[in-house]
């Protein structure tokens, strides 16, 4: 890649925690703990060859420490570019003060990430509702696999502009086997706990079956009660939607 590729299309976005495009492969930034970058005498004709013999027999791109002289032969520039790469990102928003420029605004995403259980009637329902409201809902189950774990999936799809986690009587548990209490699933507890953090609580919102045990540290938090059919509370949603941020009619 060019230099100015490399700082645009990887080293900025990588500083930024945003997603960014290696290999034709979208990067997530959480799948990213480090970066490496190498100026060589190869061309990418010499060097691709190489790469993609790997990938093929590992399935991703990575070297062992020790192939890395003899693979691209190449002075380490990565303490350079990235300092570079901070350089620009942090005099870009003074160049546009000193102009006069407006600070770009970052379009609202139309996506609305459902947190769901077993209740697929729930999931339907709320599936049917996100539509109505002319947005576009995330259900992971109905999403391509495409080689990844849940997890990597999870994160890739969590891109979105609000959340609805259903918490919905699918476990039981207690402190003990004679104080059991119907509870939501594990995954769902760890899902709304991870968009919360990335979104904020204002853009999750939480709809509720009665008798569903609450966690302790969650006590208090203001949710949509739901019984058999979540369009019944398609006004309290609506409400909650535009307060996120949308303007729904």
């Amino acid at each position: 890649m060019s230099r100015d590729d490399l700082l645009n299309r990887i080293s900025i976005p990588f500083i930024r925690r945003e997603q960014f495009f290696c290999g034709g492969v979208v990067i997530s930034p959480s799948q990213v703990s480090e970066v490496k970058f190498s100026e060589t005498q190869q061309s990418s004709s010499n060097l691709t060859p190489m790469i993609t013999a790997r990938r093929l027999s590992l399935g991703i791109i990575t070297f062992h420490p020790a192939e890395w002289e003899v693979i691209w032969e190449g002075r380490d520039v990565t303490r350079e570019i990235l300092d570079e790469a901070k350089n620009l990102f942090s005099v870009a928003p003074q160049i546009s003060a000193a102009r006069g420029d407006e600070p770009p605004t970052k379009k609202m995403s139309d996506r609305v990430f459902v947190v769901h259980g077993h209740d697929t009637k729930a999931v339907d329902q709320t599936e049917i509702l996100i539509h109505r409201f002319g947005l576009t809902p995330i259900i992971l189950k109905e999403t391509p696999n495409s080689g990844r774990t849940v997890i990597e999936k999870f994160e890739d799809h969590a891109d979105v502009g609000c959340a609805i986690v259903l918490l919905t009587p699918d476990d039981v548990g207690g402190v003990n086997v004679d104080h059991l209490s119907p509870r939501a699933r594990q995954n769902v507890i760890w899902e709304w706990g991870y968009l919360v953090s990335r979104l904020g609580r204002s853009r999750v919102i939480c709809l509720y079956k009665n008798g569903v045990e609450m966690p302790s540290d969650l006590a208090g938090l203001v949710t949509i009660h739901i019984g058999d059919d979540v369009r019944e509370k398609s006004d309290e949603i609506r409400r909650e939607l535009n307060a996120a941020g949308y303007s729904i009619p």
